[in-house]
């Protein structure tokens, strides 16, 4: 072996570039053999500063030195061609220890920074396609004699075809073809090279070693999971996966998506969860079953394939524990350490339920929905779906335990199947929901209104919601037939709310349109008066209850209660279906002591909304004008007991939720204020102050002490339709609806929880060993 070492290499470059005198040390690195340049590229530092202490140089500018040198156009009679080869290696190992670097310390993201005025990307395809450089890496990565398997599978590679692909956290992945069929059924393969100085750590060799051993096989022809053909001390050879990766592929998603007016309104992609997250639940199932876990799940390590037909295919890639979590890497966390869970980050280990949560994080990602505080799931979730928020906690919980807790699903080896069906379900209604949705700004208002249209869209969701329940087994899923039961009696009172809002509505406008002489004389009132047998234009049933001393028509004097029953119709249909649709506070265990009390509060106060509105609405609409003075005070002490229910409910969930455990807690429900559920509770003072002199004022009203009854209705009219109807059941209807459904489902694991302590139940069985990944 000749006089190799690292400080000879700097030496050579530093003359090379133009920074130093040193004539000699180029032609020295001529004399040195490939276990030499192993040595010395071995020593290079791999931390920036170490770099710059030991040469006097920055890595940044040796690197900007080296390209220059590198292109320029004449040959370099300093070096022989085959030097020249490993100092192009070294510059590839440079750049790539750089951008792992910058990734892993300053946070940037892959396709940021430049080197000489050019991506990375860019200079590492000119060194991989230089000869010279394809030999250096071929001799450089040649496995010893010793490894049989490995040496065959290595000569039949065509080290010609190289061609850079892209850069892992510690590994250049090139592209290769190999003589057919030495190396399976595929010519075309990727080979991910470990860069060289991490070859000095002990573990990360041992973890590319055992690669194959770990998660090799032969995989069939649309499998999720790559071939793996060999592996050694720096390398692993394997399929090579076309496409673009789930990170890549969300980021032009975004790009094409407007920016909501609030981030509560940000819609859920519901398509692409259909297309990617059954696709990615799909991909799982068989990992389950044929390998096991995958430790490090997140979207860099997912390839999204298109076909022909626009069909997608997800496949996955780099398993294993990633080096940052088992320490065999230092590093700040990446980007994408917020798809870890927490128990790898925190023991470096993952489990039979570390890939839930990875999932979990993977398909709120796909969502199109920014991520929340680790463990939790976004506001968005719990707006659009209560089911599908109710799986993305059972996943994302912080404690591995405490997943898979209130979905009805094994946590065995089956478990992806079973989320997927579940998760299947849920987008069907979701689906269901966004059918015929309205597209222009007259479509979104005439939607907004009370119509046979809003009957319909209910209509249409609760035969989805039956269809599921009696497909559903429930002795095999007994915790999900429960859902889907309660889901479906929600619907039914959602339907009922939808055709009562549209009859009280179009009720008051009638007598409103008699009023002004413009009623019109519908057929079915024809017959119904021939039928009895009566004459005139009043409508049977309907006016036969009316009081004597309320006449209609009367435009002036029946202007006060049309004026307060339209203005309350409207706000009281919105308030049930944008808040409290399939919603409910009560779960599949029964609630004792103050509990039950709570909850039987809040859930008899969240189904009144439904009915409500139309019974203070239409009896004065029907029967006595003057009881609108009634009806109206009640109203509003109806709407703030509502307030103060649903708040007593929620506070006391999430106050029993971080309290659980010693107060370990919910990682679902977050610490500190929940803004959310603070616009619920900044309804409730303006309730009851609005309560009190509408109260006072009707009293005086109804008695003939007060007389200005219009003025007194035109202010409740502005009240309810600027205050109950924009803002309140409109604006903050989404954040209240997010933040009861959190309390709600809190509860909900609180009551399996407390169960599970008071008789222990068994945990899910330990499936395989775990293994590191080759990042």
């Amino acid at each position: 072996m000749a006089d190799a070492s690292v400080d000879l290499l700097a030496a050579a470059c530093a003359h090379l570039t133009g920074r130093a005198e040193d004539r000699g040390a180029p032609a020295r690195l001529d004399a040195w053999d490939v276990e030499d340049w192993r040595a010395a590229l071995l020593d290079v530092p791999l931390d920036e500063r170490a770099y710059a202490d030991r040469f006097a140089v920055a890595r940044a500018d040796e690197m900007d030195a080296l390209w220059a040198w590198w292109t320029d156009p004449g040959p370099d009679a300093r070096v022989s061609p085959a030097t020249g080869g490993y100092l192009g290696f070294l510059l590839l190992t440079l750049i790539s220890m750089h951008r792992s670097d910058r990734m892993r310390y300053h946070g940037e993201s892959y396709a940021s920074g430049e080197i000489a005025g050019r991506t990375p990307d860019e200079l590492c395809a000119e060194l991989v396609a230089d000869p010279r450089v394809q030999q250096a890496l071929e001799r450089l990565y040649a496995p010893a004699e010793d490894d049989a398997e490995a040496c065959r599978v290595w000569a039949t590679i065509d080290f010609a075809t190289m061609a850079f692909h892209r850069h892992g956290t510690t590994s250049v992945i090139v592209t290769v073809d190999s003589a057919a069929p030495a190396v399976g059924r595929a010519s075309h393969h990727a080979l991910k090279c470990l860069i060289y100085p991490y070859l000095r750590i002990p573990a990360i060799v041992k973890a590319t070693r055992d690669y194959r051993r770990d998660f090799g096989g032969v995989r069939p022809e649309g499998s999720p999971l790559v071939t793996v053909w060999a592996s050694h001390d720096g390398w692993v050879l394997m399929d090579f996966v076309p496409g673009t990766t789930l990170t890549d592929h969300l980021a032009a998603l975004a790009k094409g998506r407007k920016e909501p007016r609030s981030e509560i309104a940000r819609p859920v992609d519901v398509r692409q969860l259909r297309v990617l997250g059954t696709a990615l639940l799909d991909a799982m199932a068989v990992l389950a079953a044929d390998v096991g876990h995958h430790n490090d799940l997140t979207p860099s390590n997912v390839i999204v394939q298109t076909g022909h037909d626009a069909a997608v295919t997800i496949r996955l890639i780099d398993l294993g524990v990633n080096f940052l979590h088992t320490r065999s890497l230092v590093g700040a966390e990446s980007r994408e350490s917020v798809y870890v869970a927490p128990e790898v980050k925190a023991t470096g280990t993952g489990g039979p339920l570390a890939d839930l949560y990875s999932v979990g994080m993977v398909l709120i990602a796909i969502g199109g929905i920014p991520h929340s505080a680790p463990g939790t799931v976004p506001d968005q979730f719990y707006v659009a779906s209560v089911g599908l928020a109710r799986l993305l906690e059972d996943l994302v919980d912080a404690d591995p335990g405490q997943r898979l807790l209130v979905s009805g699903i094994d946590p065995g080896p089956g478990r992806f199947t079973e989320i997927r069906d579940l998760f299947a379900r849920e987008i069907e209604v979701l689906e269901a929901a966004e059918a015929e949705r309205p597209a222009g700004r007259y479509q979104r208002l005439k939607n907004a209104l009370p119509g046979a249209g809003a009957v319909e869209r209910q209509r249409r969701i609760w035969k989805v919601r039956r269809r599921q329940a009696e497909a559903t087994d429930a002795a095999a899923h007994p915790v999900q037939a429960h859902h889907l039961r309660q889901a479906k009696s929600l619907k039914r009172w959602a339907i009922a709310c939808s055709w009562m809002s549209w009859v009280t509505v179009a009720l008051v406008l009638t007598w409103w349109s008699r009023d002004l002489d413009l009623f019109w004389q519908a057929k079915w009132v024809e017959y119904a008066n021939a039928f009895l047998n009566r004459s005139g234009d009043g409508i049977p049933l309907l006016d036969d209850v009316r009081a004597a001393d309320y006449p209609i028509p009367d435009a002036w004097d029946n202007l006060p209660v049309r004026i307060v029953a339209l203005t309350y119709a409207l706000p009281g249909m919105r308030l049930y279906m944008n808040v409290f649709a399939d919603m409910t506070p009560h779960s599949a265990l029964r609630r004792r002591g103050w509990k039950g009390v709570r909850t039987a509060a809040a859930s008899f106060m969240m189904r009144a909304t439904a009915v409500y509105p139309t019974v203070y609405i239409l009896l004065p609409t029907l029967v006595q004008r003057r009881w609108w003075v009634i009806f109206c005070p009640l109203g509003i002490i109806t709407v703030a007991v509502m307030i103060s229910a649903c708040l007593w409910f929620a506070r006391d969930a999430n106050a029993r939720a971080r309290a659980w455990n010693g107060g370990k807690g919910l990682s679902t429900v977050p610490r500190g204020e929940i803004p959310t559920l603070e616009r619920l509770a900044s309804w409730a003072p303006a309730a009851w102050l609005y309560a009190l002199p509408v109260v006072i004022i009707g009293v005086f009203l109804y008695s003939g002490r007060l007389q200005d009854e219009l003025m007194y209705a035109i202010a409740i009219g502005l009240i309810n339709i600027g205050i109950w109807y924009f803002k309140n059941t409109g604006t903050d209807a989404p954040y209240v609806r997010a933040g009861l459904t959190r309390a709600i489902l809190a509860a909900e694991r609180l009551d399996v929880l407390e169960a599970r302590a008071k008789r222990p139940l068994p945990g899910p069985r330990a499936e395989r060993p775990l293994r590191e990944s080759v990042a």
